[in-house]
């Protein structure tokens, strides 16, 4: 099957639009994606990016939440948002003969909302239930402490949703303010996969996109300072022991960064097959889950082991760990273990290629990340090219036990 290439439509008014037709389907996948996140939370206002995300939908100049949420979900298309430390979306996805109809709705709202203040009550109200199921969960708020170690005093370490102090705060003019300075020229990307033409796209471009008048600004970040090694407990009551081992890790597509991912996903990725699985979970039946993680930002990234067992099996687990970090950063992979750890990452990533919402998100990230489109070709050369000494390079660097940190839930 021939490979459509996409193309990238600069407006004059700053928004930038990527479109890929796909034959095959019957659908189409098209949103809005923001270089704003919840680091760009201006001072005080943790968790504005994430607020908004859910105040969006509560009303624009000539929609209120009802014709909003049944516009599109009354011909079976399905609306939704997320919030990243770095990216705001808002996305659809329906049947291709209403991507006019998606268009229009999404520009609505992202650009029209006016975050009525009677709303302004109700979504504190759900956002605070949202943070106590999380603080609740151990497998979830040890994730936020680690972020807020690794990243003392900087944004990247903030929770996304905020706390409840925080957006107490909120008034509607801070929410509209924050569009304004978020919203701007270059810093929005507008994406449509599916079968749609380009005559149809462009349609689309010239009734609602082109119109648009987006303020001028631009995003400025603060670089994290360097990592201070922490060893933090917390008390818990429910009888299990939750662990993450990590620290900082590469930037995206920085140097080493394909050579650690492959590493990571070799180590815990999401296959049953991973070493730490392998070993500590099948071998030995110590824990119930154990698995990697790693997210790169555009100028810093964080990685970890993360663990839950019984508590009597913490300290052994832990050590397994340092075992096998420290077996990658002394050894090479043998050429028959590397040449199956590129197909198992290709593989999974040829998997979730497939789903043409990721494909949407994925073309428009790249574009606001490096001004232009890293094709799935190119993701998957780079996974090829790397070697087993650029894998123990990673491993020495990052898995070095003098710059590994550890943050502990137990009773």
């Amino acid at each position: 099957m021939q490979t459509v290439e996409p193309k990238v439509y600069e407006l004059k008014n700053g928004l930038r639009v990527v479109f890929k037709p796909i034959p095959y389907t019957r659908t189409v996948h098209c949103g809005y994606v923001i270089n704003a996140g919840s680091r760009d939370d201006d001072g005080d206002e943790m968790g504005m990016a994430h607020f908004i995300e859910h105040m969006i939908f509560k009303g624009t100049r000539k929609r209120k939440t009802f014709h909003i949420l049944n516009y599109l979900e009354s011909v079976g298309g399905d609306v939704n948002a997320y919030t990243t430390k770095e990216k705001t979306c808002f996305y659809a996805s329906l049947a291709s003969e209403y991507l006019d109809r998606a268009t229009e709705l999404l520009t609505d709202i992202t650009f029209h909302s006016t975050f009525p203040v009677n709303e302004l009550a109700k979504e504190r109200q759900v956002i605070s239930e949202e943070i106590d199921m999380y603080r609740e969960s151990p497998d979830e708020a040890i994730f936020e402490d680690f972020d807020e170690m690794i990243f003392p005093e900087h944004h990247l370490g903030r929770p996304i949703l905020g706390t409840k102090e925080s957006i107490s705060q909120f008034k509607q003019d801070d929410l509209l303010r924050h569009i304004r300075s978020s919203f701007t020229q270059g810093n929005v990307v507008y994406g449509i996969v599916g079968n749609v033409s380009e005559k149809e796209v462009q349609k689309i471009i010239d009734k609602y996109l082109a119109p648009l008048e987006l303020p001028t600004g631009s995003l400025e970040r603060i670089q994290p300072n360097g990592q201070k090694l922490f060893s933090k407990q917390v008390a818990i009551t429910n009888g299990q022991a939750h662990e993450i081992l990590g620290g900082r890790a590469y930037a995206l597509r920085k140097d080493r960064y394909t050579p650690f991912l492959l590493l990571n996903n070799l180590l815990g990725g999401p296959a049953m097959n991973s070493r730490l699985n392998l070993n500590i979970r099948e071998k030995h039946g110590l824990t119930y889950n154990i698995s990697t993680f790693y997210s790169p930002f555009c100028d810093s990234g964080i990685w970890g082991v993360y663990y839950a067992c019984e508590p009597k099996n913490l300290e052994r687990i832990h050590r397994m760990v340092q075992k096998e970090l420290k077996e990658l950063a002394e050894k090479p992979l043998g050429s028959l273990r590397l040449n199956q750890a590129k197909k198992q990452l290709s593989g999974q990533m040829i998997l979730g290629y497939e789903n043409l919402l990721t494909q949407m998100l994925s073309m428009a990230q790249d574009i606001l990340d490096f001004d232009r489109i890293i094709t799935f070709a190119d993701y998957l050369a780079d996974i090829d090219s790397v070697t087993a000494l650029q894998m123990q390079e990673a491993a020495e660097e990052v898995f070095a036990s003098q710059k590994l940190s550890r943050i502990t839930y137990r009773q």
